[in-house]
């Protein structure tokens, strides 16, 4: 008695042909919101483009003030104008930030839809591997041809298996599709969600550089009483302190040189360590300064709360611990090899002239704050740290570890 060829159940066929249907799966944000999200994104861009356009007309009248001769309204108008560039820029990061955030919602629904996509194409594919074992199990699909009754038979079982092997293959194929599409989507989300952490930096960066700027204002009346003589006075104070300090640090240097290669316990005097940990608010001959139409910034402004220990950066003798106009209380500390470090804005000075320090030792703590003791030019709690070669201030990077 000759058996009748059973055909597998084509059932999952139609199944398949709606994988990639997008009624199959239930969205997290819908058309109609992601359209919304779409449109507020438009707007973002909108209202960054508009605020770019007044950045640019901020920076044409510092232009224009730079190039006038140096005076107190000058240097007032340059901080006003800079201040209300520095607002701006924060609202444009702002508005990028929030952008960013839009992008995400939209990425992480598409995330999510594609992951539900990829589960049900990886159920589809048991469903039909499970079919296929359970015919085999039956008695396998070349049984089946072997027993048919005639050459029709036969054939619908060799279609039948070729049309198996063809959904088998689809479904793979839209399988991995998906997980490369899904693999795609998550390396975007992991980029875009880097870039936001960068703008957040960015963001809190330009806060602090406003808040610097306000303060610079109200330092700098504070220090020329709002009067264009006392401005005068200032200038001309300032170039004669750091004329002093470069002259007396040549003045210094050998003799203290010549003692410290007789002391044994110097160690190395040509490395410089950093003196306090904390976050880098102003660079070397820093183009953001907002004092730098009075001086160049000769060091880094290193962000600590007030009173923090300062460390010597490397063994040395003290040059000297004093009250200066621009510096307020501040140690010179000389080196080897035409080194010397300064320590600027201190609350407190824990060393005297001519002291023998090791590196690592407290030698006070830091200041800063506009209007406490020894403050001098500052527009917050930090140290000021200059690294001087033959008497010259440079790059303080270029030592530090």
């Amino acid at each position: 008695m000759r058996r009748t060829a059973k055909l597998i159940p084509l059932s999952l066929v139609a199944l398949l042909l709606y994988t990639g249907s997008p009624a199959v799966f239930a969205a997290t944000v819908t058309p109609s919101e992601i359209t919304e999200l779409q449109s507020e994104i438009q707007n973002r861009k909108a209202q960054i483009e508009s605020i770019n356009n007044k950045l640019e007309e901020y920076k044409k009248k510092i232009a224009e003030y730079s190039k006038k001769a140096s005076s107190l309204q000058n240097d007032i108008a340059i901080l006003e104008n800079e201040s209300a560039m520095t607002e701006l820029d924060v609202a444009a990061t702002q508005n990028s930030i929030e952008e960013e955030n839009l992008h995400l919602s939209i990425l992480d629904s598409n995330i999510e839809d594609a992951d539900a996509k990829l589960a049900r194409q990886k159920e589809l594919l048991n469903d039909l591997l499970f079919e296929i074992n359970k015919q085999d199990r039956q008695g396998g699909i070349f049984e089946m041809i072997i027993g048919a009754r005639n050459f029709n038979d036969v054939f619908a079982a060799a279609d039948q298996l070729q049309s198996v092997n063809s959904d088998l293959r689809k479904t793979l194929i839209a399988t991995q599709q998906t997980k490369s599409v899904l693999q795609d989507k998550k390396a975007e989300r992991e980029e875009r969600l880097a870039a936001l952490s960068d703008l957040q930096v960015e963001l809190d960066t330009k806060i602090q550089k406003l808040d610097a700027q306000v303060n610079a204002k109200e330092v700098l009346n504070t220090q020329t009483r709002e009067s264009e003589l006392e401005y005068r006075v200032l200038l001309s104070d300032l170039r004669q302190e750091q004329q002093g300090i470069t002259q007396r640090i040549n003045q210094l240097q050998q003799d203290i040189e010549n003692r410290l290669a007789e002391s044994d316990d110097a160690g190395d005097t040509t490395v410089i360590s950093w003196p306090v940990m904390g976050r880098i608010t102003t660079t070397f001959h820093d183009p953001t300064y907002p004092f730098r139409y009075l001086f160049e910034h000769s060091g880094l402004d290193i962000a600590v709360p007030q009173g923090t220990p300062i460390e010597a950066a490397a063994p040395g003798y003290v040059a000297w611990a004093q009250t200066g106009r621009q510096y307020g209380n501040y140690v010179m500390i000389i080196h080897a090899n035409g080194l010397a470090t300064l320590y600027a804005h201190m609350s407190r000075m824990d060393v005297v002239a001519d002291q023998y320090v090791t590196r690592g030792q407290i030698i006070g703590l830091t200041g800063g704050r506009p209007g406490t003791q020894g403050a001098g030019f500052s527009t917050g709690p930090h140290l000021h740290f200059e690294v001087r070669q033959n008497g010259i201030p440079t790059d303080p990077m270029k030592f530090l570890p």
